[in-house]
């Protein structure tokens, strides 16, 4: 049972090493698939079929896939060969240990035993299966083979896991002898000896009868092959053999059935199980050369070795000289037809071996997978259909006519019609069009080819100009590397190129690069991509690999060139062997001694001596002396000791005159076989070697062999010759090859040699020895005195190299002392080593030093090898000493020894091939020391400290010239990437690995040469400063002309791109350069995928780098400085749009973020603290002087704040808000952008204040945030107004620091006057909305008074009076007027303007107290110039409406003009001129004819706003149709009736729909929050014209839509309460109503009938509207009375906190307003403290953190019970209630009205429950009320509720009667607060949606 273990708890039990436990399962379930299939298998032919799909599923299993499951040569195949301590499953599986669970009582626990026993058994299964199905008709001879050879592979799989199973042992023979092979059949019955000390004696004597069977057995398999020799040899010979009955045999034999059967089918067939195989002869196809001859012979003995060749005994050679043969070179392997001895043809197989492969008779027939012991096996061209080199020449399937015998010919073929004759004579030859689509593909090509070109050019001439200051001239060379090899890598210019005898070697190198790439060549390409260094430069060369270069350095090679071999005794040799019988090695030994014996030539010398020999012809002579050693050498020791014994039997002058032309062949051959085999034993001992020392030593017995042989034969010449005839060519060759072979000798001392060279030229000498020219052998080609001169030296001066080159020494400066002044002497002898370059350059010489001339002179004769192992033993002694300039000094010298050697005479008179190979091993030396360099020149910064002026220049040169054969790389890759040329593919069209690996490989190469002349370039400023007076200019050039060169091509992402990261870096310091934008950008978006440019699609470049998949913050802040300087180019606008704000979002992400520092932290408090201050107005008023405004911030340092230092975060934030700004809201949006950009901003200010921009910008994102929140809802209006005039506020503050630091600080730029501009309109703005409805003043409310000291003490006091009315008006006007003079031809602001200077012109006296009236005239002039403004619609392409706003305001003004008598009736038409939709026939001439013409002006204006947006003028012409007919107790006249009727028809044609829908839209130019006050507004006016017709249909519709709408009083009152503050304002609230008598409040008389009327319903109607109505009434008094007296009571604890004494013991207490706390807002302010600080007239408080908020109705419901209970009340009560309530009312909706709204549901409703089709945001205020205010008087009027009581008893008798209509219909006029205390100011709108 499965339990539950806590994760905090360890066990002291528990192992920490998770145990896996896979394998165990898997083999647990191989173990029950076993079990499975033993299970059929076991019971029968019935179940074998379910048996075999239960084997099937066994080895699908996953067990048979591990590693240790393999058969092991197949596993060291696969993983290589183990040791049994390095196997790595047995780690994981112990083998042999790990146990499968399994439930059954028995079976195989281990793995090895279920891989045993599973092949075991099915094997044993597959031959049960066939035994089952012998007796059917369906069973066949090849079918009973298949069945064997697939149970012979189980039981060797078997075997592998488990040999000691001798009855599987016996099993496998017998499925041997089943397959008829003879060697499985003995070698798994000899098998059986394995673990018997006795031997097979003890196996033929076993007692068991299957023992002594598997004896007989073998006995008589043993005489069936015939072998004689085992059968004599003991036990067989000696053993008594036991004869076993023929029953018994057969009880014995297993698979006796089958093997009957099978006796069965091949008696039947009528074919002999045992047939010998008669002699062969295999023919093969006459060779055209010699070296084909010695190819074929080669591959011969190759076939069988690896039994793929005849199997017949004697097979002999022959050859088909017939010419009718087809067959290509190489052997013929299992041929249909045999020649044999009687010239017979062999028929068909008839033998079971024959027809299937592997029925081999005992013998192999698979080829080992073993590759040879010494290269010279390796047979290249045996293995037959192996693509040796890929070329690039594509291979088609598609059949020309001429080739598929189908040619067009007119007399053979049928002749074309008439009509198709016709036809096509009209039609284009289609020869024409495809020469006209290839020329069209060639042009392109060439464009292509051209920018490739142009971009080599500019890279050339630059980066030369640039080294010619410093004398180098000639390295813009490469630039015509293309125009050189012919402009394109063809075959044709190809051959031309390399045919020209004058061309140097290093142009003749050029050739074979674009040879190699236009006939690729994989060779020559893993030479390129070779990595180790050859044995010249190793690391660390020893003295006796040194002295073994040195003893086998060719001094010269052969100064004559031999005529090459002829093949005109080919013939006659074939001939030769068709003639006789001969066998392979016969053959070989005819071939060897036709070539290498005198007088079979044409001449007496042999081919040897006389001709050259080809490469191949030498290697296959090579090949043919190793392989045939002992047959070859056995024919020529038999032949020289059978001449010698003739001659010795009987001599006399004239028999040996006879003799003596056999005698001086044969020791001429003799000799040449001892040359080559010297040759070959040098070669493969010299240092480096990868030949085996096994195969050096048979070698070196080969070469003592024949050197006897030679010596011998030398004996019998002089023998024949007599004393004085040794004066021979021979001996003097013998003598000289004797004297090499001591060199090489192991135990010779260097005394011995040298006094064995010293004899040999004394004899040279005394012999008058002429040159003898050996050219077909490496080691002495020449014989003469001076190369036996040049070969003392050599010996001689070998202590001086193994001293230098010693690795023990451990003194390198021993070294340096002794190798230095020789390699520098090397140069001032005159050995120039680029004294044929191009390049110009004025090299100087460096003083002799005093080192042996005769070993300079050596040095000098020696070969390039030699001479870099000198230098590189230098270098590695400067390694030694860690001094790499002088490192990289020696790697310059030998660069140019290697170019030296690639542009001599000697390398360019090679043959092509042997020139290729020369030419890519110098590349790939060149190419590692470039590289070796460049990690040099990274590591160190003084790495060219040793290079003087003129080494500079040099080491220049020689990087130009290595970018000369690189740039024939690029040449031909660009004709690949243009698609003029293909890549070369394999045999299936696969792409070739090792070209693309050869490319990447001279990419890197390129990127290497580039970053090292960059380096060079430095060093070159740095020793010539006055040469490069603009050096930071020079070095940008560089680098911008390299980057773009290699960007074209694809090549600088090489290298894990640290080209383009070095560019990166240096740029950095180049940020003032013209052009530093675009590269950088180019920089960066090759690392990181960064798109920085401005111009992209332009600018942008595709290097096809990879790019990082994360953008660090290293690399993040890098791109900050380019992003910023770009983004500053574009407008914010531009920006928003543009694909840079992408990039500056991703760098964002990944900049670092640094914990603020306590200044920091500081900082932010203190904005936050002056944020929610109130607002000073003397701020704002010396904002426009530009003084004031400082806040006591902490500077903070760069390094705390880097991204804010730079303007990132105000970037950022820009970017945030001008993101939102920009888009088309019509619904609405989330403001987390304009939140983000806010933070941004306040990260900026952090870092510094002094940002005017940042300021302003911030205003602007409150500013949005204000508008989100109130323009498409009223729910913020009505439960979070303090929060919106708290964003107000702090707008305000940020708009006062935006301006003040703007006339301190702001740059003189072009585009700084239209951001001041900007801030001036935006800051007016802010101004006059915040005064106007629904904000109403309150930013500008000021706190309760606080505790100052004052001269009379320590009293309560307001810090400064709030801004006033007309103040803020006045200020808005300033801002204005600024505004519009950066910026005349605003119409915008214009008006804006005119809506300030009109309400400032109807502000009354005591608001507007001493300052003057502005006349009508200032009034209308704005009005009347926007008018002229605005955009001419017949010069706009769009199709939009007409700006309606300008024309509608000056008509509303001038009609209230003259409604106040302020203009006649002459000025006010002279004022409505201005407007087109003024131009009427008639103008009135009477003020009784003024209103229709307004009306009919406004008429106009309606019919001009075809969508029906501008409500106002709707409105506006029902104020004007509805009169002066107020409510009045009489009743109204009947006209005044009429105007109130056609007032209602006039509202509900467009405004109110049947169903009592006010349906307004919001214009474009409104602003916002205005909407709802204006539908409130609608709303009252409507409800008063229904309630004066007495249409109480429309009334009950009207409030029954308004029910739908509205949450009540009593949720807006009591939702967002915190349930504190709710029980501490009900206790005051509570007492007050029990002490009130009856018709002292009008709202608890209410409270206290509607409780009444509760009790005594007794449901008789539904107890919702009473609900309702109960905690309406509750929560009016709760906002009303309760607040008044919550404050009246807290007022008077404070002040007897005041008086009270303090204890003496402690401080006295403290008002938390005056803590320092509170002061320095260190934890951020709570919100009740923010409230507490800012408090605006809202009836609710915020909530404390993490305090219950909200009241439920039943405790609402208990509270108002409270009423019910009076009690004495005080006197002054009733003077309380008349003096300080400040009714805020509302138009309560009818709750109940339709009386099916239940008594628990409240909530507000869905404005989508309407079916009307109207706007959403004329339904959210159409419930609405607001207080109304009139110009004149300025008193408060509420609105009429449901029931009207509540209002009756506080009105006061200054109720103006127009109250609710008169000028308040205009959003813009008639909505000013007129109240004498002017700190009440406005009231909320009361009702939301």
């Amino acid at each position: 049972m499965s339990g539950f273990k806590a994760l905090n708890i360890e066990s002291d039990d528990e192992s920490e090493i998770e145990v896996d436990d896979t394998k165990e399962l898997q083999i647990e379930d191989a173990l029950k698939l076993y079990q499975t299939a033993l299970r059929y298998h076991a019971e029968g032919a019935a179940t074998f079929d379910k048996a075999a799909e239960a084997y099937q599923e066994l080895f699908e299993s996953e067990i048979f896939r591990y590693p240790e499951s393999q058969a092991e040569l197949q596993r060291i195949a696969l993983y290589g060969a183990f040791t049994d301590d390095e196997q790595p499953w047995m780690d994981e599986v112990p083998v042999g240990t790990t146990v499968a669970k399994s439930s059954f009582d028995s079976g195989p626990s281990t793995l090895p035993q279920i891989l045993h026993l599973s092949h075991k058994s099915y094997a044993q299964f597959r031959l049960d299966h066939l035994t089952a199905r012998l007796d059917t008709v369906t069973v066949t001879l090849q079918q009973i083979v298949a069945d064997a050879s697939e149970a012979l592979s189980h039981f060797v799989d078997a075997l592998d896991k488990d040999d000691t199973d001798l009855d599987l042992w016996r099993k496998t023979a017998a499925v041997g002898g089943m397959l008829n092979s003879k060697r499985v059949a003995r070698f798994c019955l000899e098998a059986v000896l394995e673990g018997d000390d006795e031997g097979l004696n003890g196996v033929l004597s076993l007692p068991g009868l299957e023992d002594g069977l598997a004896g007989e057995q073998l006995r008589d398999l043993i005489v069936e092959l015939d072998d004689r020799l085992s059968m004599l040899q003991s036990p067989l010979s000696t053993g008594k053999r036991r004869v076993l009955s023929r029953m018994l045999k057969q009880r014995l034999n297993v698979f006796e059935d089958i093997l009957q059967r099978e006796e069965q089918l091949i008696a039947e067939e009528g074919l002999s199980r045992w047939t010998w195989q008669q002699p062969e002869r295999i023919t093969l196809k006459v060779p055209c050369t010699w070296a084909d001859l010695g190819d074929m012979l080669i591959q011969q003995l190759g076939a069988e070795q690896r039994g793929t060749g005849s199997a017949a005994p004697a097979t002999a050679l022959a050859f088909d000289l017939s010419g009718a043969s087809q067959s290509g070179p190489g052997i013929v392997e299992d041929h249909s037809q045999m020649i044999h001895p009687n010239g017979g043809m062999s028929s068909l197989p008839t033998t079971i071996a024959e027809q299937f492969p592997g029925l081999d008779a005992g013998k192999p027939t698979t080829q080992p997978q073993i590759a040879s012991a010494h290269p010279s096996t390796q047979l290249p061209g045996a293995a037959s259909g192996t693509i040796t080199s890929p070329t690039m020449t594509l291979v088609t399937r598609k059949r020309s006519a001429e080739a598929a015998g189908m040619a067009d010919n007119t007399e053979e073929g049928r002749t074309k019609s008439k009509r198709t004759r016709a036809r096509e004579s009209n039609v284009e030859p289609a020869d024409n069009r495809q020469a006209q689509i290839d020329a069209n593909t060639r042009w392109e090509h060439e464009q292509q080819l051209n920018e490739f070109q142009a971009a080599d050019d500019w890279m050339f001439e630059t980066v030369g100009n640039m080294f010619e200051r410093i004398g180098v001239v000639g390295f813009g060379k490469a630039r015509e590397v293309r125009h050189d090899i012919g402009g394109e890598p063809d075959d044709h210019a190809t051959a031309n190129f390399t045919d020209e005898p004058q061309k140097d070697g290093f142009q003749h190198a050029q050739a074979d690069i674009v040879d190699f790439l236009t006939n690729y060549n994989d060779q020559l390409a893993h030479l390129v991509l070779q990595k180790d260094e050859d044995s010249e430069l190793a690391s660390g060369a020893t003295a006796a690999g040194l002295g073994g270069s040195l003893d086998n350095t060719v001094s010269v090679k052969a100064s004559l060139k031999a005529p090459p071999m002829p093949h005109d005794r080919l013939p006659h040799l074939l001939a030769c062997i068709n003639r006789s019988w001969m066998l392979p090695h016969e053959v070989v030994n005819e071939t060897l001694m036709e070539l290498l014996s005198p007088g079979s030539s044409n001449g007496e010398a042999s081919s040897y001596a006389q001709f050259q020999w080809s490469e191949k012809l030498k290697e296959k002579v090579v090949q043919m002396l190793v392989n045939y050693d002992d047959t070859f050498y056995t024919r020529v020791r038999d032949d020289l000791t059978a001449l010698a014994r003739s001659m010795r039997a009987g001599f006399d002058k004239t028999r040996s005159k006879k003799s003596s032309p056999d005698v001086h062949s044969q020791g001429d051959m003799l000799q040449t076989i001892f040359e080559l085999h010297l040759d070959i034993y040098k070669s493969i001992k010299r240092p480096g070697s990868l030949v085996k020392s096994g195969v050096i030593v048979l070698q070196g017995d080969r070469l003592q062999r024949w050197a006897d042989l030679a010596r011998d034969s030398m004996y019998l010449r002089q023998f024949t010759r007599g004393d004085g005839d040794g004066k021979v060519e021979l001996n003097l060759r013998f003598l000289w090859a004797m004297t090499l072979t001591v060199t090489v000798a192991e135990d010779v001392l260097q005394e011995h040699v040298i006094e064995c060279m010293h004899d040999l030229r004394r004899v040279c000498v005394d012999w008058d020895l002429q040159p003898i020219q050996l050219q077909n052998n490496a080691v002495m080609p020449e014989l003469s005195v001076a190369a036996l001169d040049r070969e003392i030296a050599r010996v001689t001066t070998r202590d001086f190299f193994l001293k230098v080159t010693s690795q023990d020494s451990s003194e390198p400066v021993a070294v340096i002392e002794s190798l230095e002044p020789l390699l520098d002497s090397l140069d001032n002898d005159g050995i120039t080593l680029r004294d044929d370059s191009d390049m110009d350059i004025d090299e100087g010489h460096l003083p002799v030093n005093n080192v042996s001339p005769e070993l300079v002179r050596y040095v000098q004769s020696t070969d390039m090898g030699v001479r870099l192992l000198l230098w590189q033993r230098l270098r590695e002694a400067y390694s030694a000493i860690d001094y790499q300039p002088m490192v990289v000094s020696c790697y310059l010298r030998m660069m140019r020894m290697l170019l030296s050697e690639l542009r001599s005479s000697a390398t360019a008179s090679l043959p092509q091939q042997e020139r290729q190979a020369v030419v890519f091993k110098i590349f790939r030396l060149l190419k590692n020391i470039t590289h070796k360099v460049l990690s040099i020149t990274q590591q160190s910064d003084d790495a060219f400290s040793c290079i003087d002026q003129t080494q500079l220049k040099v080491a220049v040169s020689t990087f130009g010239e290595l970018l000369q054969l690189v740039q024939v790389f690029n040449i031909c890759d660009d004709s690949r990437r243009v698609g003029r040329t293909q890549p070369p593919t394999l045999a299936k069209g696969l792409p070739v690995p090792t070209f693309a690996a050869v490319n990447k490989t001279v990419h890197e190469l390129q990127l290497q040469i580039w970053m090292i002349l960059y380096a060079l370039l430095k060093e070159a400023i740095y020793q010539n400063s006055d040469l490069y007076p603009t050096f930071v200019e020079d070095k940008f050039d560089f680098l911008r002309c390299v980057h773009r060169n290699l960007g074209l091509r694809g090549i600088c992402g090489g290298l894990n791109r640290v080209f383009v990261r070095l560019l990166k870096d240096e740029f950095q310091n180049m940020m003032h350069i013209d052009g530093y934008e675009s590269e950088q950008a180019q920089v960066l978006y090759d690392l990181y995928g960064l798109n920085c440019f401005l111009n992209p699609a332009y600018e942008l470049i595709e290097h096809h780098c990879t790019h990082d998949a994360f953008l660090d913050r290293g690399a993040a802040m890098s791109a900050v400085d380019l992003l910023l300087t770009q983004a500053s180019k574009l407008s914010i606008r531009e920006l928003v749009k543009h694909s840079l704000r992408n990039t500056i979002e991703k760098v964002h992400g990944a900049v670092v973020r640094r914990k603020p520092s306590e200044a920091i932290m500081r900082n932010r408090e203190i904005y936050r603290a002056f944020m929610r201050s109130p607002i000073n107005p003397l701020d704002i008023l010396y904002s426009l002087q530009g003084d004031g405004n400082g806040l006591p911030v902490s500077t903070i340092p760069k390094e705390d704040a880097l991204l804010a230092s730079k303007g990132w975060y105000f970037l950022m934030g820009h970017l945030s808000l001008t993101k939102y700004r920009s888009l088309k809201r019509t619904a609405p949006t989330p403001t987390e952008d304009v939140e983000i950009a806010i933070a941004f901003f306040m990260q900026d200010l952090e870092y510094s204040m002094d940002n005017w921009e940042t300021w302003f910008r911030l205003a602007q994102a409150y500013d949005t945030k204000i508008e989100e929140s109130v323009v498409w809802s009223a729910e913020k209006l009505n439960n979070s107004l303090q929060e919106i005039v708290q964003h107000q506020r702090a707008a305000i503050h940020c708009y006062t620091m935006a301006t003040a630091l703007m006339h301190r600080s702001a740059a003189l730029a072009f585009e700084t006057s239209g951001k001041m501009t900007e801030l001036y309109a935006d800051f007016a703005a802010r101004l006059y909305s915040s005064s106007r409805e629904p904000f109403s003043m309150l930013p500008f409310a000021m706190d309760d008074e606080k505790f100052m000291s004052m001269p009379t003490g320590v009293g309560k006091s307001k810090l400064f009076e709030p801004l006033r009315l007309y103040t803020a008006w006045k200020l808005a006007k300033a801002l204005y007027q600024r505004a519009i003079a950066g910026k005349p031809q605003s119409w915008t602001l214009r008006f804006a303007l005119g809506k300030c200077l009109w309400k400032m012109h109807i502000a009354p006296r005591h608001i507007r107290r001493n300052d003057r009236q502005s006349s009508a005239e200032d009034v209308l002039e704005p009005f009347i110039r926007a008018i002229e403004l605005l955009p001419d619609l017949k010069d706009s392409r769009e199709k939009r409406e007409p700006t309606l706003e300008p024309h509608y305001k000056l008509v509303s003004i001038v009609h209230k003009l003259v409604e106040r008598d302020e203009l006649s009736l002459e000025q006010a038409c002279e004022f409505l001129q201005h407007t087109r939709y003024a131009h009427l026939k008639n103008y009135p001439h009477s003020i009784d004819a003024w209103n229709p013409h307004v009306l009919a002006i406004l008429k106009n204006l309606r019919a001009a706003d075809k969508s029906n947006w501008h409500h106002r003028m709707i409105a506006r012409a029902a104020h004007i149709i509805y009169g002066d007919a107020e409510p009045r107790a009489g009743g109204l006249d009947p006209t005044e009736l009429q105007g109130v009727v056609d007032a209602k028809q006039e509202l509900t044609q467009q405004m109110f729909t049947k169903t009592m829908v006010l349906q307004v839209w919001r214009p474009e130019c409104e602003r916002a929050g205005r909407h709802f006050v204006y539908t409130a507004r609608y709303t009252r006016f409507f409800t008063q014209i229904l309630e004066q017709l007495e249409d109480r249909p429309s009334l009950e519709a009207l409030a029954r839509r308004h029910a739908d709408l509205s949450e009540g009083l009593e949720t807006s009152t009591f939702s967002n309460i915190a349930h504190e503050d709710f029980l501490a304002r009900k206790e005051p609230l509570e007492r007050w109503m029990q002490m009130q008598d009856s018709e002292m409040s009008a709202a608890l008389d209410v409270l206290r009938e509607v409780q009444e009327l509760k009790k005594i319903n007794q449901s008789l109607m539904k107890p919702g509207p009473i609900d309702d109505l109960i905690g309406d009434a509750y929560a009016y008094l709760f906002v009303s009375m309760g607040k008044q007296l919550w404050d009246e009571e807290r007022k008077v604890k404070l002040e007897e906190e005041a008086r009270r004494p303090p204890p003496p013991a402690t401080n006295p207490p403290r008002n938390p307003m005056m803590s320092l706390t509170n002061l320095m807002n260190l934890d951020g302010i709570s919100d009740a403290a923010t409230a507490a600080s800012t408090p605006v007239p809202q009836p609710e408080h915020p909530a404390q953190p993490r305090k219950k908020t909200g009241v439920g109705r039943r405790e609402i419901r208990t509270c108002a019970e409270a009423c019910t209970q009076k009690s004495a009340a005080p006197p002054t009560a009733r003077t309380l209630a008349a003096s300080n309530t400040r009714v805020q009312v509302v138009i309560t909706p009818l709750r109940g009205a339709m009386g099916d709204v239940s008594g628990v549901e409240s909530a507000t409703a869905s404005i989508h429950d309407s079916a009307d089709d109207e706007s959403e945001l004329s339904e959210l205020e159409e419930d609405g009320g607001e207080v109304e205010e009139r110009e004149e008087g300025g008193e408060e009027v509420v609105g009429r509720l449901l029931f009207p009581g509540l209002v009756s008893a506080v009105e006061t008798a200054e109720a103006s009667p127009r109250s609710g209509i008169g000028e308040g219909v205009d959003g813009e006029e008639g909505d000013i607060i007129m109240d004498a205390r002017e700190d009440g100011v406005g009231a909320g709108l009361g009702a939301d949606e």
